[in-house]
């Protein structure tokens, strides 16, 4: 694969550049907020922290993915309030290759800002961990795309704008 950026699970690589067998897909990641904390989910397919989130299902809206993947992955209930960014830029991890796969996915990452309103952490088979950190205070070891997301959050926290990338 070109540029492959290796993870520590290796079953999900980061890639610089799109092979020519890339499918493009639209995923969708909740940015869930609460008292300057920020809900992290350790994935089990590369052992990185991340925002909990997923694939949009055929007939699903977007907020309904966010609910639905943050429910399933970290057993917390949200409100969603609406669009934080989109990214798609290959500079930010949207490439990605699982093991097994015959194609790698150019991933259009939109995340969706929202609030908890339960706190029954209770993690899935697709988390290693799930777990509240105070923004000034998260792991090192983010994958790509969520390390931007929250450097973004934490510059236009008062701007309230979407951020494009």
């Amino acid at each position: 694969m070109i540029g492959t950026r290796r993870t520590m699970g290796d079953k999900l690589l980061f890639l610089k550049e799109a092979p020519s067998n890339t499918e493009v897909k639209v995923g969708i990641g909740a940015l869930v907020i609460h008292n300057n904390k920020i809900l992290l989910e350790e994935r089990e397919d590369c052992s990185l922290w991340g925002c909990p989130g997923g694939r949009l299902d055929p007939g699903e809206n977007i907020s309904q993915t966010a609910i639905r993947e943050t429910k399933e992955e970290t057993n917390i209930d949200i409100k969603v309030e609406g669009v934080f960014g989109i990214y798609s830029d290959p500079q930010y991890g949207t490439i990605r290759h699982y093991s097994g796969d015959k194609k790698a996915q150019q991933v259009i990452d939109i995340y969706l800002l929202a609030t908890p309103t339960s706190f029954n952490i209770k993690k899935s088979d697709e988390s290693l961990n799930v777990k509240f950190f105070h923004l000034s205070e998260v792991p090192s070891n983010l994958t790509p795309f969520v390390k931007e997301v929250i450097e973004d959050y934490k510059n236009n926290e008062s701007n309230k704008t979407t951020i494009l990338k």
